[in-house]
């Protein structure tokens, strides 16, 4: 694999609001729009991560403004109203960040495992419509092994497990007389 050439378009809680992340969020009739779309641009490894916390595309290519516009084409938010917010990765840069999202490291929550699912459902997706070719499968691999490695070998996800998990906790925690609140998370 050309190193050079992988590719990561992103969105996530660090730049954007809520607001401005549910304008790039897809779903599976979108996901699929987009790996469609990228065989015609001739991209033949892609995927797209949307989490409630990030909307990342992941692909093989040449050019990351390609990918913005094939994420931008199925959602509602637009090109220029991404990147105000996005990050580029490309490179050795994508790979590292690929590896951080994988292990936790760039969640909410340090640590949280939840991405790990949402990891392994998107991919899977993206394998059966084609678009997972053995230089992705191979990366996606090996975040996984060394997600796996963090979790089994270190304390980092073994707290909070999730931005919700916390908030209960943290009410739990801090707010006093809890049984005479009504409390919406």
């Amino acid at each position: 694999m050309d190193i050079n050439k992988l590719c990561i378009a992103g969105i996530n809680y660090k730049k954007a609001e809520a607001e401005m992340r549910g304008l790039f969020a897809i779903d599976n009739v979108q996901h699929g729009s987009i790996l469609s779309a990228a065989g015609f641009l001739g991209i033949n490894e892609i995927f797209v991560l949307s989490t409630c916390n990030r909307t990342e595309i992941y692909a093989i290519a040449e050019d990351s403004e390609v990918l913005i516009n094939l994420l931008c084409s199925q959602t509602a938010g637009d090109a220029e109203t991404f990147k105000r917010s996005a990050y580029i990765r490309k490179g050795k840069d994508a790979v590292e960040h690929f590896f951080n999202v994988g292990a936790g490291l760039d969640s909410q929550i340090l640590g949280d495992y939840e991405i790990v699912g949402q990891l392994k459902t998107t991919v899977k997706f993206a394998k059966q419509n084609g678009k997972i070719g053995a230089n992705l499968e191979r990366l996606v691999n090996s975040v996984l092994q060394a997600s796996k490695l963090i979790k089994t070998n270190t304390q980092l996800s073994g707290g909070t497990v999730s931005v919700s998990f916390a908030a209960v906790q943290y009410i739990k925690n801090h707010v006093k007389n809890i049984r005479d609140k009504k409390i919406l998370l």
